[in-house]
């Protein structure tokens, strides 16, 4: 019976939905007729109603080279120069899944700076948990209480549903009115392709009825969101901190790119349910330079961050800027630490819900590392343990890369995760050092005569894959590399570890 009631609620809205364009389109084709004479600002505006989009100066670059194939729709835009440079159908409207949290996001922060609602709120519901085994199971209500600025970063970060809706009941009164308010501002910002049936983005019974929109439209509802440095501030985070009063937790953002590029991917927002693909509403600032990228419907999440990579990469290129960088800038408070050059031992206390990526990332080292400072045999850790850090290790430059010949080899097996290669030094380079750390120190080597060469020795960097590696040194093909690094499968290929690169293949 509610299925059938939910189901029969849909077809109203759908039927009333329906109805308010046709009148709109109606009302505009009678205000517009065949006879009446155009001015050009008048064909402007007919424009712009039937078509966002057409409010955006589209002008294709050369040399953006998106692999169309992997994506269902999507754009590029360059808001410094505000110009679309690259498009897949734009205005059609796709499913987009948890990109709906944007909308929620966005409604919520106009609340905020309207003195509706504050950061500092606090959001309580109950939350229904089954306890027991077998047949002592049974459901249990608990009280659940996190600030709002909390459950925004859960919406928004990690893509938490829980707090999508609890955030549009709190800042709406209801979740349908809010979803309604929704739609509302959607058609205020002349989003005429985006219908929004939920505040999560979860499937309906029907495709029919799935949050829905088009890059055009998301790209609209993106600059309003960029009018708020708040936004950016939560959705640049890589790793954030939640808290319900009694515990901490650590929670990752889904859209990898602010974690591999941390400073310059500074948002925005990814989506996945089988229906809509894997989507990605991604933000860059390099330079100062902000470009947008959106992509819908894609096969996998890896692909979905190299396609918008390669984009952001190609464009930024293309106008004379560097690529993305593949270094994480380190924490503020390990800073002073590196400068000094010296390792300086510190503690860390490991907090409920975060792993060794969590801690690595925080600390600007390696998982591999920190298991070999505390002598750890798998990457489980309880919370509570504490951690041996050593910060302060003199860094390899980006791009830095050692060279050797074909005789040369590897130590143990072709990828080497942590250790550098030591190659031979001169006897200036063998003056003692004095070091009381038990951390290894770690030589610069000087790279050699590279026609002299047949070999680089390239340590994996974040967001790299065998394609992209082969394709940057003009390797022959993929299997060139698996063959000299006796790769059997793209999983092999971790952060830090280093592989054989042949040069003049």
């Amino acid at each position: 019976m509610k299925k059938t009631k939910s189901n029969l609620f849909f077809l109203r809205r759908m039927f009333l939905y329906s109805a308010w364009l046709f009148i709109c389109n109606f009302a505009c084709h009678e205000t517009v007729s065949a006879d009446t004479p155009l001015s050009s600002e008048d064909s402007i505006s007919l424009i712009n109603f039937y078509n966002p989009a057409g409010s955006f100066l589209f002008l294709q670059d050369p040399n953006v080279h998106a692999n169309e194939r992997e994506m269902r729709a999507g754009l590029l835009y360059d808001l410094e120069n505000k110009k679309i440079v690259w498009q897949k159908e734009m205005s059609t409207s796709c499913p987009i899944a948890s990109l709906t949290k944007m909308m929620v996001a966005f409604l919520t922060v106009e609340d905020i700076h309207a003195g509706k609602i504050n950061w500092t709120d606090n959001v309580r519901w109950t939350r229904d948990v089954i306890v027991g085994k077998r047949k002592k199971k049974h459901v249990v209500s608990e009280p659940v209480n996190y600030s709002l600025l909390d459950i925004f970063k859960a919406a928004m970060i990690a893509s938490n549903n829980e707090a999508a809706e609890q955030m549009a009941k709190y800042v709406g009164g209801d979740v349908q009115a809010f979803v309604d308010r929704m739609n509302t501002r959607a058609r205020e910002l002349s989003m005429n392709s985006t219908f929004y049936g939920n505040p999560t983005g979860l499937p309906a019974s029907s495709r029919a009825f799935d949050n829905s929109s088009s890059p055009a439209d998301l790209l609209i509802l993106t600059l309003e969101m960029l009018k708020y440095n708040e936004i950016l501030q939560v959705t640049g985070m890589g790793y954030a901190d939640i808290s319900n009063g009694r515990n901490t937790s650590v929670i990752r953002n889904h859209n990898h790119l602010t974690i591999d590029y941390k400073g310059e991917v500074d948002g925005m927002k990814t989506g996945y349910t089988k229906r809509a693909g894997f989507c990605l509403v991604a933000t860059s600032n390099k330079c100062d330079h902000r470009l947008i990228s959106i992509v819908l419907g894609a096969r996998s999440p890896g692909l979905r961050n190299e396609v918008v990579k390669d984009m952001l990469n190609d464009y930024y290129s293309s106008i004379g800027l560097d690529k993305l960088g593949p270094y994480c800038e380190a924490p503020s408070y390990v800073k002073a630490a590196m400068n000094s050059g010296l390792p300086n031992k510190t503690f860390h206390i490991v907090k409920q819900g975060e792993d060794l990526a969590a801690i690595a990332y925080q600390y600007n080292c390696t998982a591999s590392e920190i298991k070999n400072w505390n002598h750890l045999r798998s990457g489980r850790i309880a919370p509570g343990k504490q951690l041996v850090i050593y910060t302060g290790m003199e860094e390899k430059n980006p791009g830095e890369e050692e060279r050797i010949t074909e005789e040369e080899t590897v130590a143990g097996n072709s990828l080497v995760p942590g250790g550098d290669v030591q190659p031979e030094s001169s006897p200036e380079e063998n003056k003692p050092v004095a070091s009381a750390s038990p951390v290894k120190a770690r030589l610069k080597t000087t790279p050699a005569d590279p026609a002299k060469s047949k070999y680089i020795i390239y340590v994996v960097q974040p967001g790299d894959t065998l394609f992209s590696i082969a394709k940057r040194y003009d390797v022959a093909n993929v299997a060139r590399l698996k063959a000299v690094n006796k790769i059997s499968n793209h999983h092999q290929l971790r952060v830090g570890s280093k592989i054989k690169v042949p040069v003049n293949s």
